[in-house]
C-alpha cells in the first residue's frame, strides 16, 4: 500500500526518536514530541516537506542525529570555481569535494535526491568510506552554493578536497585480500589429504598439492605476517615488546614447524592451511582496528587550521573571495550573516550585533556602533551583513595560535597491554625453552617438537583476534548512539580520568536564553492587549532576550488573538536602541522593553538578577522578566551521574562569573568549581593546574583550543568547524552530554571484557602447555587447539559486547 504523501513512516519504536532512533530516556519533554533533539525535529520536517520520506526506509534502525551548523560562507567554493582546472568547457565545472555527515545509504540516497532536482546538475558520485563527492555541474543553470547550502540544512556539508585514504590502511587491505584469496587454495589442497589422498594412490596430485601449499602458506607469512613481524622488530629495537612479538613469532615458528612436518614426514603432516588462515585473521583484526578510526575520522572535513579561513573582500568596486591569509591592515571586508571576522577590524557604515561565544564564551550577543572594534574570531549575529576595515594583517591575528591543527597525545609510559605483552612473551619462551631442555635427553626432534607444540597452542591468537573485535564493537555501540571516537588510545586512558572540565556555552547549555517559571506567569498573566504590544516589539528585533520573549508568547494558549494574528503595521515605527532595549510611541503612549534603567525612566530601580528585562508604559513597570541560559536537557541527570560515579566536575567558561555560577547551582556543581571570566589563555593555565593526567576537557569553542592541548583527554559537540574536532579524542552528535558517560562506561566495559579474555587465555594455556610439556601434544594436534580457543574467546567477547545490542550502553 503507497504511503501517503508527505507523510513518513513511523519506524521507530516507542520511547525511540522517530528520525534517528535513539533513546528519549534521558533527552525528552513531552513539548519536543517523538524527538531526541531539535536537530532531529528540523530535519524531520524537512524530509517530510520535501517528499523525501524513502529516507526512513532506507536509514538502518538507529544513527547519528543531525549536528546543529552554522552556516558556511563558501567562499572556498568561490576560488574553487574560478580555478580553471575546473572548467570542462560550456559552462560544466567538474569539482572534488570533501563531504562531512555520511552515515548510511539513506543518507547518499537523500544527496542524491536533492541533487537530481537541481537543473544544473549532471553527476554525483559520493564515495562514503572516504567522505569524498565527485560532481559534474552546469554553472549556466544553477548556483552550486544553492545547493551546498541546501544540504546543510539536512545536516550535511561540503569542504575542500583534503581527504585522502591512509597509506597504511590501503597497504593492509591489499595484503588482507591477497592473503584471504592464497589461504583458500591451501585450504583447498588441504583437504585432499583430509580425505585421504596418498602417495600410491595420487602421486602427482599428492605432490603437486603440498608443494603448492608449502610455497603458497610461505608468501602468506611474508605478506601477510609483514606488518606483525615489523612491529615487533622496531619494538625489540626501542627494548619495548608488544602484542605483535609472540603473534609474529607464532606465525614463524609455526611454518617452520610445517617445513620440517613437511620434509620429515610428508605434507599430511604439515599443517599450512591453519597457519594461512591464522595468518589471513590476525590481519582482518589489524584492519578492523585501523577501520573504523579511520571512519570515524572521515565522517568530518578534515581540518586545515589557518587554511580553512576565507573571507571577502572589496576591490576594484566588486567583491572578491579570498583566502584569510592574504588579509592585510587596511582591506575592506564584507561580513555576511553568520561569517566569521578573521582580524580585528574597524566597523564602517552602520551598526552590528557580533556573538563573542565561540572566542570568550560570552553567551550574550554584543551591538557595535560605527568606528568600534569588532574583534578577530567574533560572528556576525545579525540579520544583516556589515563592512569591517581590517586594522591588522592576518598574520597578527590571534586566531594564529587558536587554530593550531595538531595536538599531541600524552605517552605517559607503556599501557596496559604492553606490560601483559611483556609479561606473556617473557613466560611463553621460558616455558618453550624449559620445554626444549626437559625433553633433550629424547632427541633434537622430540626437543624440537614439544618447543614447537607449546609456541603453537601458546599463540596469542584468540587475544589478537579478541582485542580488535572488542574495541569495533564498542566503536559501533558508541557510534550508534551518535559518539564517534577518533584517537586509538582514548578507551585506554579514559581509565585514568577523575576530572571532568566542561565548557558552559553551547556545551552545557543550548547558547540562548529561556524564561523562568516565575516570570513565564507573569508573562501570561499580562492582559492580552499588552502581551499583543509586547510581542509587535520583540518579534522585530534579533536579539536573544527578544526572540525568547516573542517564542514564548506566540506559543501561550490565547496569546495574541489564538496565536493568529499578524504584526501590527504600526509597530515598524519599533526602534532598538543598542546595548538597552526595545521603545515604540503609539496612541497609548511609549511603551519599552530592556535594561531597568532603560526601561524605567523616572522609576525606582526593580534589582537586577542574573539576566533581567523590564516592559513598562510611560516609565512604569508592567512586569519584570528573568532569563537564564537554556541548560541542555540531559545535562542535570548526567551530571549527577557522573559525580556518583566518582568523579570530580568543573565548570570552565569565558562568559560571565554570575552566569557560571548560576549554571553550577542548576546542575548541582559547586560553587568552587565553577570558574568565569577566563581567557582562552588563563583557561588553559586552569587546565594545567587541574590536571594529573587525569583530565577530560570538554568544550565548544576556539577559546578552548589551548586548552585541549593542555588535558590528558579532550573531547567537543562542535562539528560545524573541523579545528576542533580533530584535536579532540572523541566528537558527539546531538543535544546532550551524555556521550561523556558513555565513553568512560564503554572505556570500563571494554577493560572488564579484556581482563576475563585474559583470565580464560591463562587457564586455557596452562592446561595446554602442562599437556605439551608432558609430550601428549604434537605440533599437528596443537594447531588444532589454537582455532578452537580463538573461536572461544572470539565468541564471548562478541556475546559480552554485542548481545542484546549493547543494552550495556544505557
Amino acid at each position: 500500500m503507497d504511503r501517503p504523501a508527505g507523510q513518513a513512516p513511523a519506524k521507530a519504536s516507542p520511547g525511540k526518536c522517530i528520525h534517528c532512533g535513539l533513546d528519549l530516556a534521558r533527552t525528552h519533554r513531552s513539548q519536543d514530541g517523538p524527538f531526541c533533539c531539535q536537530g532531529c525535529q528540523t530535519v524531520y520536517h524537512l524530509i517530510n516537506e520535501t517528499g523525501l520520506e524513502q529516507f526512513y526506509d532506507l536509514r538502518p534502525s538507529s544513527m547519528a542525529p543531525p549536528p546543529d551548523l552554522r552556516p558556511d560562507n563558501l567562499a572556498w567554493l568561490e576560488l574553487m570555481l574560478a580555478d580553471p582546472d575546473h572548467d570542462m568547457g560550456d559552462g560544466l565545472v567538474r569539482l572534488r569535494l570533501d563531504l562531512q555527515g555520511v552515515h548510511c545509504a539513506a543518507c547518499v540516497w537523500l544527496l542524491e535526491q536533492l541533487f537530481a532536482r537541481r537543473p544544473a546538475g549532471r553527476s554525483l558520485v559520493i564515495n562514503p568510506a572516504l567522505g569524498t563527492v565527485d560532481l559534474l555541474w552546469d554553472t549556466k543553470l544553477g548556483d552550486l552554493g544553492e545547493y551546498a547550502t541546501d544540504i546543510e540544512r539536512f545536516g550535511y556539508r561540503f569542504g575542500p578536497p583534503r581527504k585522502s585514504r591512509s597509506p597504511g590502511s590501503r597497504s593492509l587491505q591489499i595484503r588482507m585480500g591477497l592473503t584471504i584469496a592464497v589461504a583458500l587454495n591451501v585450504m583447498m589442497y588441504s583437504l585432499g589429504y583430509y580425505f585421504g589422498l596418498t602417495p600410491e594412490e595420487s602421486g602427482p596430485a599428492y605432490v603437486l598439492f603440498g608443494r603448492l601449499s608449502l610455497v603458497f602458506s610461505g608468501l602468506i607469512v611474508f605478506v601477510g605476517g609483514w606488518p606483525f613481524i615489523i612491529a615487533a622488530w622496531r619494538g625489540l629495537r626501542r627494548r619495548v615488546v608488544h602484542l605483535d612479538l609472540p603473534i609474529a613469532l607464532g606465525m614463524l615458528l609455526g611454518y617452520a614447524g610445517s617445513v620440517v612436518a613437511y620434509f620429515t614426514e610428508g605434507p599430511e603432516a604439515a599443517y599450512f592451511d591453519t597457519i594461512s588462515i591464522f595468518v589471513a585473521l590476525m590481519l582482518v583484526g589489524r584492519w578492523l582496528q585501523e577501520w573504523v578510526l579511520e571512519k570515524n575520522r572521515h565522517a568530518l572535513l578534515e581540518s586545515g587550521g589557518i587554511a580553512d579561513l576565507y573571507a571577502r573582500r572589496f576591490g576594484g568596486g566588486r567583491l572578491h573571495a579570498v583566502a584569510a591569509a592574504e588579509i592585510v591592515s587596511g582591506d575592506e571586508l564584507w561580513i555576511a550573516p553568520g561569517d566569521l571576522v578573521p582580524v580585528d577590524g574597524v566597523l564602517m557604515q552602520r551598526e552590528a550585533r557580533i556573538s563573542l561565544d565561540w572566542i570568550t564564551g560570552e553567551s550574550d550577543s554584543q551591538d557595535r556602533e560605527p568606528g568600534e572594534t569588532v574583534p578577530a574570531g567574533s560572528f556576525n549575529a545579525g540579520e544583516q551583513g556589515f563592512r569591517v576595515g581590517a586594522a591588522e594583517n592576518f598574520s597578527d591575528s590571534r586566531l594564529h595560535e587558536l587554530l593550531r591543527v595538531h595536538r599531541t597525545e600524552r605517552d605517559e609510559g607503556p599501557d596496559w597491554w604492553h606490560k601483559i605483552s611483556t609479561i606473556y612473551v617473557v613466560a611463553v619462551l621460558v616455558l618453550a625453552s624449559v620445554g626444549f631442555m626437559a625433553w633433550s635427553g629424547s632427541g633434537l626432534r622430540k626437543s624440537v617438537e614439544v618447543s614447537v607444540a607449546i609456541l603453537v597452542v601458546t599463540c596469542p591468537c584468540a587475544l589478537g583476534l579478541a582485542v580488535p573485535l572488542a574495541r569495533e564493537l564498542v566503536h559501533v555501540a558508541l557510534r550508534r548512539h551518535g559518539v564517534l571516537l577518533r584517537s586509538e588510545t582514548y578507551l585506554d586512558r579514559a581509565l585514568r580520568i577523575r576530572k571532568i572540565l566542561f565548557d558552559k556555552t553551547g556545551t552545557l547549555t543550548r547558547g540562548q536564553l529561556t524564561l523562568d517559571d516565575a516570570s513565564r506567569h507573569e508573562l501570561h498573566s499580562l492582559p492580552l492587549d499588552q502581551r499583543t504590544v509586547l510581542w509587535n516589539m520583540t518579534s522585530r528585533s534579533n536579539h536573544t532576550v527578544s526572540r525568547c520573549v516573542s517564542a514564548v508568547l506566540s506559543l501561550a494558549a490565547d496569546a495574541v488573538s489564538e496565536g493568529d494574528a499578524d504584526l501590527d503595521p504600526g509597530g515598524d515605527g519599533v526602534r532598538e536602541v543598542s546595548g538597552q532595549g526595545l521603545l515604540w510611541e503609539n496612541d497609548e503612549g511609549l511603551w519599552r522593553f530592556g535594561r531597568p534603567a532603560f526601561a524605567l525612566a523616572d522609576g525606582p530601580q526593580i534589582e537586577k538578577t542574573v539576566e533581567r528585562s523590564v516592559f513598562s508604559l510611560d516609565g512604569k513597570p508592567l512586569v519584570g522578566l528573568d532569563f537564564a541560559e537554556e541548560i541542555k536537557k540531559d545535562a542535570s541527570d548526567e551530571v549527577e551521574t557522573l559525580r556518583s560515579m566518582g568523579y570530580t566536575v568543573h565548570v570552565l567558561s569565558g562568559d560571565a562569573q554570575v552566569r557560571v555560577s548560576q549554571t553550577a547551582s542548576t546542575l548541582g556543581i559547586p560553587r568552587e568549581r565553577a570558574e568565569g571570566g577566563l581567557t582562552p589563555e588563563t583557561k588553559a593555565a586552569r587546565v594545567r593546574e587541574l590536571d594529573e593526567t587525569d583530565t577530560l576537557m570538554v568544550g565548544d569553542g576556539l577559546n578552548d583550543s589551548p586548552s585541549f592541548d593542555e588535558a590528558w583527554c579532550a573531547a567537543t559537540p562542535a562539528v560545524d568547524r573541523a579545528i576542533l574536532p580533530h584535536k579532540a579524542d572523541f566528537y558527539y552528535l546531538g543535544d546532550g552530554i551524555s556521550a561523556v558517560r558513555r565513553t568512560l562506561q564503554a572505556a570500563a566495559r571494554l577493560r572488564r571484557v579484556q581482563r576475563s579474555n585474559l583470565v580464560f587465555a591463562v587457564a586455557y594455556n596452562l592446561v595446554a602447555v602442562a599437556f605439551c610439556l608432558s609430550g601428549f601434544v604434537t605440533p599437528v594436534f596443537a594447531a588444532v587447539l589454537m582455532p578452537l580457543s580463538s573461536v572461544s574467546v572470539v565468541s564471548l567477547t562478541a556475546l559480552r559486547l554485542a548481545g542484546g545490542r549493547s543494552t550495556w550502553m544505557s
